[in-house]
């Protein structure tokens, strides 16, 4: 509770005070954490005041009781620690709109572990019926999917990369990936997407399983309210009970696009990898989206290393075809490389030294964070910034990790494998060739964009050609990584990988030119680590082969596949049991997140002509979902093209 909260910050700003030299800095940030919790009781106050005046007009007795009752509950909580599966719910819807009105977008993580010893005591001690249980959960479920963002500018999609300096971007160079604006980007959430995340199940720190009966009644009553927020996961592992895959299994099936599905094996080694402990790694979280991370101790931030992006400097001289300028070192004319390897040298030279670039740039300007907008609530409630009298962005966490977020990795595996094939080993066409199409946006080169598009390999089909490639890429980006955590100063960071566009796929393409695997100018890319759209001809199990060939430790913050799966094909028993099947298969290969979207395009196509008949539609959009008839026509035309798959 607030009062024990304000109690150590009490006892540590006595114990600076009481050093022969106290650190000014640490009892000022201190006293921010203090002023700061205390707010979030003014705000239950208010709930107090409002909840005791409708009571005292209320004539129905019984809503008079609930009335009072609430007031109650708002009165002890967050002041004091929850005693009551209630006041735990309440405690923490009020936290989470403090700091969310600070704009720390702080998901809830996992709801079904910090809430589970309240529902038993409730339950055992006789003052919580499983019906009241179910009722309390929806409205807290409801709350959250309430809360929305009313000033434009502080929605997700408007913070364009550099997403600020302590983020990774460098204020010096000009941005390559920015928001377009609503009329062109409109998620159909975007003053809801408050990055809001329930993740569930998984282990207990001893490896047991964690699954209980609110594991089961939260999702339960997710589906029933069939919300785009908040964004539920579930965590999956060798203990799972088979009732739980059925029951993700079923929701899936109908469209919601959720639960995302975690692999707890492979996540857990990666997390270990990258230097976590195993018992802490067992309790791991996601972020706003799906970005792995240890709740309550992370900081996190991200930069998209941006694949496609590099390859078309290397193939343009440093220059953007979008944009028409030079955005990157000139890495020579591609007509003089020889051979495909010294190609892929020149490629890979542009992505360390990007990588490098993020790196010194999240070194150099994370301090100033703290300067220009320290955050005392989150502090007060991360593990450790407390102890440490120190702001949870600036060295307060205890796990400060900096990902670099490969974006655009199909299309670029694509294109390496036309350049290649077409180009050093069938020579049918030349280098010349391909930069003037690609200039051109293949228009006068048909015959070539159809050779692009049509006679080359591609990654998502369990194809050893364009697979092999994926897994060279993703093994260099790694050892690139490794080479600057060796050589440069990474400060207090951990440097993370993952794969991931988030729902940004479609403003990524739209900052990209052509590309040798056929994709127009201004195309879409594939979401995160997916299959290029339309691309994927084989079936959801290649797919799956395909994305699980690399080795996927180093890649701790996490990679994601999309699919879109036929709804028709998954109806009654033998398809949930097959839907199922397809689920085990990719935690058995070792594939890490995975999200599965059962639509028709017949559904999806009705709805674009009859909205009104689809209101609760939904489908996965990258890094959450969204209700179909409220994207743009573009972004519901992205979604129609997508492969459905047969299971």
């Amino acid at each position: 509770g607030i009062v024990g909260i304000r109690s150590e910050l009490c006892i540590r700003i006595n114990e600076e005070l009481s050093k022969p030299r106290p650190d000014e800095e640490t009892v000022r940030f201190c006293h921010a954490m203090f002023v700061s919790i205390g707010s979030v009781q003014c705000l239950a106050d208010r709930y107090v005041r409002l909840l005791c005046e409708a009571a005292n007009k209320e004539t129905d007795a019984v809503r008079r009781t609930e009335l009072l009752e609430m007031a109650r509950v708002c009165s002890r909580v967050p002041l004091y620690p929850a005693e009551t599966f209630h006041e735990a719910l309440q405690s923490v819807f009020f936290l989470f709109c403090a700091l969310h009105s600070t704009m720390e977008f702080v998901p809830i993580g996992r709801a079904d572990q910090f809430l589970y010893p309240y529902y038993v005591h409730d339950r055992e001690q006789g003052i919580l019926s499983e019906e009241k249980a179910r009722e309390l959960l929806s409205s807290w479920i409801a709350k959250l999917a309430e809360v929305t963002e009313t000033i434009p500018a502080h929605w997700e999609v408007h913070r364009a990369t550099p997403l600020d300096f302590s983020g990774g971007g460098d204020p010096s160079k000009p941005a390559t990936f920015v928001a377009r604006g609503d009329a062109e980007d409109n998620y159909g959430v975007a003053a809801n997407n408050v990055l809001n995340n329930i993740i569930l199940g998984g282990l207990r720190p001893d490896g047991t399983s964690a699954v209980n009966e609110l594991t089961y009644m939260l999702l339960e009553e997710w589906a029933f309210l069939e919300p785009v927020t908040p964004v539920v996961s579930v965590r999956l592992n060798e203990q799972t009970p088979e009732k739980l895959y059925h029951l993700c299994a079923d929701i899936l099936r109908k469209g919601s696009g959720e639960p995302a599905l975690y692999n707890d094996s492979a996540i857990i080694a990666a997390l270990c990898h990258l230097g976590i402990s195993r018992e802490e790694a067992l309790g791991y979280s996601n972020d706003g989206c799906w970005e792995i991370l240890i709740p309550g101790k992370t900081n996190f931030a991200f930069e998209f290393v941006e694949l496609q992006q590099m390859l078309e400097y290397t193939l343009m001289r440093g220059r953007s075809l979008v944009r028409n300028r030079r955005e990157a070192p000139d890495p020579g004319d591609p007509c003089a490389y020889a051979t495909f390897e010294e190609l892929y040298g020149a490629f890979l030279t542009l992505v360390e030294q990007k990588i490098r670039a993020l790196v010194k740039t999240k070194t150099d300007y994370y301090r100033y964070r703290s300067q220009i907008a320290p955050s005392p609530l989150l502090s007060a409630v991360m593990d450790d910034c407390i102890e440490r009298g120190k702001d949870v962005y600036t060295g307060g966490a205890r796990y400060n990790i900096f990902t670099l977020m490969l974006t655009e990795a199909s299309t670029c595996i694509d294109s390496l494998a036309a350049l290649k094939k077409l180009i050093y080993e069938d020579g049918l066409i030349t280098m010349e060739q391909m930069c003037a199409a690609l200039q051109a946006d293949f228009v006068g080169y048909e015959a070539v964009r159809q050779l692009c598009s049509n006679k080359t390999p591609k990654f998502g089909n369990d194809n050893e050609y364009a697979d092999a490639l994926a897994v060279r890429l993703l093994n260099d980006c790694a050892e690139i990584t490794e080479r600057v955590r060796q050589t440069q100063d990474t400060d207090i960071f951990q440097i993370s990988l993952g794969i991931g566009t988030f729902e940004h796929y479609e403003q990524l393409g739209c900052g990209l030119g052509a590309s040798p695997d056929g994709r127009r100018m201004h195309d879409t890319v594939a979401s995160n680590f997916s299959p290029s759209v339309g691309m994927d001809a084989n079936g959801p199990t290649a797919a799956i082969l395909s994305v699980t060939k690399t080795c996927l430790e180093r890649y701790a913050t996490g990679c994601m596949l999309d699919l879109q799966i036929n709804a028709n094909e998954c109806q009654g028993e033998e398809g949930l049991v097959r839907l199922i099947g397809l689920i085990k298969a990719y935690l058995e290969l070792g594939g890490q997140v995975i999200t599965l979207t059962g639509v028709s395009e017949s559904e999806m196509l009705d709805a674009q002509i009859h909205p009104e008949k689809h209101r609760s539609l939904r489908v996965r959009i990258g890094g959450f979902s969204a209700y179909f008839i409220a994207l743009s026509k573009t972004h519901q035309d992205i979604m129609i093209r997508r492969v459905k798959h047969g299971v």
